[in-house]
């Protein structure tokens, strides 16, 4: 179920996805909570995750690498930053077997690459975030929430001057 208030915006260059990610990442400063990060390879999913680290105070964005081969990557801080490649994953045990459910119980900001693979193990109360290709330079991001707590981290993220695309 996706609560009002989604935005959808196109976004010019990697820069605009990490800035992107950065928002994002002040917003969830003292609340955390899961962001679920959907896209083909090479969407920029974790191009945001870079910004969202920075956001959090928890890592510079040149220190954040896709956790492919690792699965998950802890950085710590006020609110640590998890970030999650579940690529390789099989299914929804896996999360349990991480301990990612009590990352995601304990208030840490926890980001999700191909949060379908492990869909059950995720709260439907999770920021939504789309990424897609326009072109060579451009994307699309689509963001939406699933709940209460991620609605109001939806509506505190500052989009002004960000993108080209109006919010919806």
């Amino acid at each position: 179920m996706t609560t009002s208030g989604a935005h959808e915006l196109t976004l010019v260059g990697a820069d605009a996805t990490t800035e992107l990610g950065r928002r994002i990442g002040t917003a969830a400063r003292g609340v955390g909570g899961v962001v679920a990060l959907s896209g083909h390879l090479g969407a920029g999913k974790t191009t945001l995750v870079k910004g969202l680290a920075e956001g959090l105070g928890v890592s510079a964005a040149r220190d954040v690498v896709s956790p492919t081969f690792l699965r998950v990557v802890r950085f710590d801080g006020p609110v640590p930053l998890v970030h999650v490649d579940a690529y390789r994953m099989r299914g929804a045990a896996d999360v349990v077997e991480l301990g990612l459910d009590e990352d995601m119980a304990g208030g840490a900001c926890v980001a999700v690459e191909w949060p379908e693979i492990v869909e059950g193990a995720l709260p439907s109360d999770r920021l939504r975030v789309e990424l897609s290709h326009v072109d060579e330079s451009k994307r699309r991001a689509a963001l939406s929430a699933g709940g209460p707590k991620s609605a109001r981290w939806l509506a505190s993220i500052d989009f002004d001057g960000l993108a080209s695309g109006k919010p919806e």
